[in-house]
């Protein structure tokens, strides 16, 4: 009678002091995700601290998937880069199996972005180009890793970022079918076109990768999500995402161009290697990007060394030759931009239609009929704002981002005053609204308020009275209002007259910032009759 199969050990029986081949003692678990454990161990040989990822048991039992994925561990062993976590050893005794490879102390990118929901744009551009760095040595080497992720990236105490797991999504593609029960090899969020459409690979489908990891850096969010795996993976063949200056005001143009460039659709369309990602990434101008207080404080290590906290600390930049100027952004790309050419010819056109109908009898009463839309016959003029200042009475100091609202009224439209960030859309249920106050030198009949934001989906009331009130209740009944405004927005005013307009904020819209709410307020003009 043939003998019955072995049967893995369960994964509950690797504990705390048990030994790997003899050799390996682990300490404490780190780390579990859908393929492995990882342990914090010793090597009792060499005597030193090492991690052990222990294969579960589902896959362990898979001989196949042994087979190459111990083929794989033995190609990424051969890599030997700072930045690329070293794999020492691989074990299978027990029917536990296993490798052993560098321990690297600090946290991974995922749970850093858990804590934190943004990266500030020069570190989030430092760590993509030690991970670009990354990317290019394995492929040099042959290997193309097929899974880059923040949890596969590692923010070591040291300041280094390295990148683990080369190799185990290749193995794990050879014994999977991408239209099997509608699963999909690898991590949705992060998959290249190529990757879901079943596509042979190459270093280009990294540098996708590595480009929506840069995007989720930056912006707070993936770019592509649906419902369940396979729609998020397939939404990249159908859909563009929102360019990033649309989810988060403040980013530089060129660096979203690198971003975008790098998640093209097509591999010709990016960048042909991690090299020349790398290269477009340290030729960035970062200079005009200052610090953000909220960007600053780093999560505890955790996910790599949970039982020892620390922080991860970066190398301290070079000192810079002066302070760069206050954070600005170039406003996102608007609905009614056109091109400049169409633009001519409509207004050439209209010209031509306007010096003729002038001529006519019907014509010269249509356009007196609209020079008659204001008192006066006159079309609505803008108004000069003589001050602004915010509007937060249900606040702890009555301020809200007081530095920005010079940005309101400046010339410059690449300026913006942001609200600060908030738990939830309805400002962390803390207040009612919050707001800006734009005063004149004297009462006006006003026209309307044209308000230009790169924020989506956000609500706002217009209040005006002859002078500033203290308290919500002492500008009256507001006489505009708007929901689900999708970016820049005009508020007709309707004749109102008073020297003080009110724009006080009651949704902050989608305007987040990984998982706190902001609204961001662009340049404003009042007309008036």
């Amino acid at each position: 009678m043939p003998e019955p199969p072995s049967t893995p050990a369960p994964i509950e029986t690797v504990a705390p002091g048990a030994r790997i081949a003899a050799r390996y003692r682990l300490v404490s678990r780190i780390a579990q995700g859908g393929m492995a454990e990882v342990w914090e161990a010793v090597d009792e040989v060499l005597t030193r601290p090492v991690a052990v990822k222990i294969l579960l048991p589902h896959l362990a039992a898979d001989k196949a998937f042994v087979t190459r994925f111990r083929r794989e561990a033995v190609a990424a062993a051969r890599l030997s880069d700072a930045h690329i976590v070293s794999i020492y050893d691989t074990c299978s005794v027990d029917d536990v199996e296993a490798i052993v490879m560098e321990l690297v102390r600090g946290t991974t990118l995922r749970r850093f972005l858990d804590d934190q929901g943004v990266v500030h744009p020069r570190r989030a551009v430092d760590i993509a180009v030690q991970i670009a760095a990354a990317l290019d040595h394995a492929h040099s080497n042959g290997l193309i890793h097929r899974d880059v992720k923040p949890g596969n990236i590692l923010l070591s105490e040291d300041g280094r970022v390295l990148v683990t797991d080369f190799g185990i999504a290749k193995a794990a593609e050879a014994v999977s079918d991408l239209t099997e029960a509608g699963q999909v090899v690898g991590t949705a969020k992060y998959l290249s076109p190529e990757q879901v459409q079943g596509a042979p690979l190459d270093a280009r489908s990294d540098v996708y990768a590595l480009g929506v990891v840069l995007y989720e850096m930056l912006c707070g969010r993936p770019p592509f999500a649906g419902d369940n795996a396979t729609s998020t993976a397939v939404a990249r063949l159908t859909s563009e995402p929102l360019r990033p200056r649309q989810v988060r005001a403040g980013l530089p143009r060129a660096l979203e161009d690198i971003v975008l460039r790098a998640m093209a659709r097509h591999p010709d369309d990016r960048y042909a290697s991690a090299a020349e990602l790398r290269a477009a990434l340290v030729a960035v101008d970062l200079s005009r990007v200052e610090p953000d207080d909220d960007d600053t404080r780093l999560p505890e290590a955790t996910a790599m060394a949970a039982h020892q906290p620390g922080e991860w600390r970066r190398p301290p930049p070079s000192p810079a030759p002066a302070p760069p100027p206050p954070p600005r952004f170039t406003q996102t790309e608007r609905a009614w931009l056109v091109p400049a050419a169409l633009i001519v010819v409509v207004a050439i056109t209209l010209a031509v239609v306007g010096a003729l109908l002038g001529r006519t009898e019907v014509g010269r009463d249509f356009f007196g009929a609209v020079r008659g839309a204001t008192p006066g016959g006159n079309p609505a003029e803008p108004l000069p704002i003589a001050a602004a200042s915010s509007f937060d009475p249900q606040g702890d100091d009555g301020r809200e981002s007081e530095n920005e609202l010079p940005f309101l009224v400046d010339p410059d439209p690449a300026s913006a005053w942001t609200t600060v960030r908030y738990n939830s859309r309805d400002l962390g249920g803390l207040k009612e609204g919050v707001g800006v106050i734009l005063e004149l030198d004297a009462a006006s009949e006003l026209d309307s308020l044209a308000v230009a934001s790169p924020t989506r989906d956000w609500a706002a009331e217009v209040y005006v009275a002859d002078e500033a009130a203290s308290a919500l209740s002492g500008w009256g009944p507001p006489v505009a209002t708007a929901q689900n405004i999708g970016g820049d927005a005009r508020f007709d005013l309707d004749g109102a007259r008073g020297a003080a307009v009110l724009l006080w904020i009651t949704d902050l819209g989608d305007g987040s910032v990984g998982p706190r709410f902001s609204t961001a307020i662009g340049n404003v003009e009042l007309k008036g009759r």
